[in-house]
């Protein structure tokens, strides 16, 4: 009989994808500063994450030891959202997703530092052929250009995310995924509370409406499938499985919000998603094989 429980964390990743991939769209369609529209996310899906862990009675804090690991992973995860929400913004959703998911590039760069492998040559092809990419998807090389500004916040925001996963990774045998996720959302909302004091809190019923989808369904329920994946797969796996992710999230603003796209765009997009698949398949076989001859 077929063993359906080994799929579980295959569909459980995709679904997180999936899920995911709306940010782009609350990111555009949220009338705030992305710094307060974080804060709302965190606190929101933060709230969910820590009852439903009462619930099941996992509420308790983190080992002293991890303290640092918690605060470190939280400041990369606000920094990585306020950022990414600030590039769509500026760049729309189709360059600041696709500048976004560069990540598993950065991943296979700085996964090695982590675990004392080698990089390769290959590493430095990839890297060239990404920056290909991005330079079809800039419409003007000039830091004065609000696009050009999106797509490096964007980068800023991959290099962020990467170090995250990884440092997840590390830590995911010792927590489950709900909990790193929980924790990790209350710091970041401790984190945003001077927004508070900065921006008007002038919130239609609308966007109240977006930000708790943003918060329950792109952040609680995907983010909590995403990290609890980890345990199951390497972060350059799972890198792999969300090259799709940026397709979906323009799709998402194309459909929803008529986002135009042009040539440069679509071709510069398919060298950086095709880029990072490729990068990503040859990261795994190369971890698969250290592991086979351990």
């Amino acid at each position: 009989m077929l063993n359906k429980s080994k799929y579980y964390p295959f569909i459980e990743l995709n679904l997180s994808f999936i899920l995911m991939s709306t940010s782009g769209l609350f990111g555009k369609v949220i009338p705030l500063p992305p710094s307060l529209t974080i804060f709302f996310r965190c606190l929101i899906a933060a709230t969910l994450l820590f009852l439903y862990l009462k619930l099941q009675r996992q509420a308790s804090l983190p080992a002293n030891r991890d303290h640092r690991f918690f605060l470190i992973s939280s400041i990369l995860l606000t920094l990585h959202w306020v950022s990414y929400f600030q590039a769509i913004k500026m760049a729309g959703v189709a360059l600041a997703m696709l500048s976004l998911f560069t990540y598993p590039i950065f991943t296979s760069i700085l996964e090695p530092l982590f675990f004392g492998t080698r990089h390769s040559r290959f590493e430095l092809v990839f890297s060239i052929m990404v920056l290909a990419g991005l330079v079809l998807i800039v419409p003007e090389f000039s830091l004065a250009n609000r696009s050009m500004q999106g797509v490096l916040l964007g980068l800023f925001s991959a290099v962020l995310y990467a170090v995250r996963n990884i440092m997840n990774r590390q830590h995911i045998t010792h927590y489950s995924g709900t909990k790193i996720m929980c924790f990790q959302l209350i710091l970041s909302t401790l984190f945003l509370v001077p927004t508070l004091f900065i921006y008007p809190l002038e919130i239609s019923t609308e966007s109240w409406g977006k930000i708790v989808l943003l918060a329950i369904v792109t952040t609680a329920i995907a983010h909590t499938l995403f990290v609890k994946a980890l345990s199951s797969f390497t972060a350059s796996t799972v890198s792999i499985l969300s090259c799709l992710t940026p397709v979906y999230g323009i799709l998402w603003a194309v459909w929803i919000t008529d986002e135009q796209l042009n040539e440069k765009t679509v071709w510069g997009g398919l060298i950086i998603i095709l880029t990072t698949v490729a990068q990503s398949i040859r990261h795994y076989h190369k971890q698969k094989n250290a592991v086979e001859h351990i």
